[in-house]
């Protein structure tokens, strides 16, 4: 959770649970973008789909340029609470601006976990795939477009006309001639870019290291316009395997509609609420941090998110810079915070398992395992 100008310090008045809760993990609340005639009209060759909503990613990319997002300290996590409709509660749409790396998705699929399993939803599982970089999803288009050709006249007039106009949309249909034939085709996974591929990896590290339960699920490709690498669903398995959740995923590309140079790195996910947050409690403020977590290395990384759900368990909110990697950085925000404690996570306490907690003026500091952590801190007296 880092404290942020009056850019955003003004946009909310009063908050509900799961804005709340994302604030745990560093996000904050504000309004809801407003899609105006402009966005639908860039997003017009985005196919529509209710879990790729580009009209509504484009929404944010123009909110961040007019509204001078980009002169805040990033990585820079938003919420907002989507409009309700007659026939839906609205849900949420959490975005990670300004990281390429696979931590945004890893906090991303935390937060909205958080969120879910306080709606009631205990048996949480994501699936997930990975399409690449623009130079992956093209590779893979044309591999699509030649496996389906050598099928030939196998096809029914109705699926070879929809895959002509667009090849994706064999991910698309219910029919079962094009469920059958997504069991056969090729996966993403096999054409990902070296660098892709990488990517992909850290992603996956990331969510094993959360013991988060996941599923490889090729069927995953996104909407090939605006879509790029990991995007992910996530699903109560003691439910309704099909009734999903929560969808993510990278949009950055959607950054040229608007006539950007280069992209801004840009990820999110939307949360389709199964509860109706809006005869909750209400806050009329977010939590107050009294503590600085700073992490060092990239183990330490992978476990500051673990940390960050135990300790909003226990209601002990913390100031962080998850997104952030140098040191000097994460200290000159803690001493411009003029906190009182660091809890501080290295490579050492990553592999213990444990959490070195100082006092800033007396330089006195403990080593404390991570089970004990909520209660050594709630026993600090400032």
């Amino acid at each position: 959770m880092l404290k942020q100008s009056t850019l955003l310090d003004r946009q909310l008045s009063e908050f509900d649970r799961a804005l709340v809760i994302a604030t745990y993990f560093g996000f904050f609340p504000i309004n809801a973008p407003r899609i105006n005639k402009h966005d639908i009209e860039l997003t017009k060759d985005c196919a529509e789909h209710p879990h790729y909503d580009a009209t509504e990613k484009v929404s944010v990319i123009r909110t961040y340029l007019e509204q001078n997002f980009a002169s805040l300290p990033h990585p820079l996590a938003l919420i907002y609470k989507k409009p309700a409709t007659r026939k839906k509660f609205g849900g949420y749409a959490l975005h990670f601006i300004g990281s390429t790396s696979g931590v945004a998705e890893a906090i991303l699929i935390r937060a909205a976990f958080s969120i879910l399993s306080e709606e009631g939803h205990k048996n949480l599982r994501v699936d997930i795939n990975c399409v690449g970089d623009k130079e992956s999803i093209n590779a893979y288009e044309r591999e699509l477009i030649n496996f389906v050709r050598k099928l030939g006249a196998g096809l029914s007039d109705e699926l070879r006309l929809s895959i002509k106009e667009d090849i994706f949309n064999l991910f698309k249909l219910d029919a079962p001639e094009a469920l059958r034939l997504r069991e056969i085709i090729p996966s993403s996974i096999t054409f990902l870019s070296a660098q892709s591929r990488l990517y992909f990896k850290e992603v996956l590290e990331y969510i094993e290291a959360l013991g988060i339960e996941f599923r490889l699920a090729p069927e995953l490709v996104g909407e090939k316009n605006h879509t790029s690498h990991t995007i992910f669903a996530i699903k109560d398995i003691g439910n309704d395997e099909k009734n999903t959740l929560a969808v993510g995923y990278r949009y950055s590309r959607l950054g040229r509609f608007l006539g950007l140079r280069k992209e801004i790195p840009m990820a999110g996910v939307t949360i389709f609420s199964t509860a109706n947050n809006s005869h909750g409690r209400v806050y009329k403020e977010l939590p107050k941090p009294k503590f600085y977590l700073i992490q060092l290395g990239r183990e330490a990384k992978i476990k500051t998110l673990s940390i960050l759900e135990l300790l909003r368990l226990h209601r002990i909110p913390v100031h962080h810079f998850i997104g952030k990697d140098k040191i000097t950085t994460q200290l000159s925000n803690a001493e411009n915070l003029q906190i009182s404690h660091l809890i501080i996570i290295g490579q050492k306490e990553a592999l213990d398992n444990t959490a070195t907690v100082r006092n800033v003026v007396t330089r006195a500091q403990d080593t404390i395992s991570m089970t004990d952590l909520p209660r050594y801190l709630k026993n600090i007296t400032l």
